[in-house]
């Protein structure tokens, strides 16, 4: 599995910007889970959020 990295956004009086990493199985699945974050953030902070794909982290789980 990887972590998919997304930006969001707000573009409001003061702009806010964090990252969120989402382990998924495939770009597709990753997209689905950045777009579900997105409407909730909205629901959340009643503003517009924009969401911008920024890279994949590779990662090994370590099994002990």
């Amino acid at each position: 599995m990887k972590q998919y990295i997304f930006t969001f956004s707000t573009h409001h009086q003061q702009p806010i910007v964090w990252e969120e990493a989402i382990i998924a199985n495939g770009m597709m699945d990753a997209c689905i889970k950045a777009k579900k974050l997105c409407r909730q953030y909205e629901h959340e902070k009643q503003i517009p959020i924009r969401v911008q794909y920024k890279g994949v982290r590779y990662y090994s789980e370590d099994i002990a």
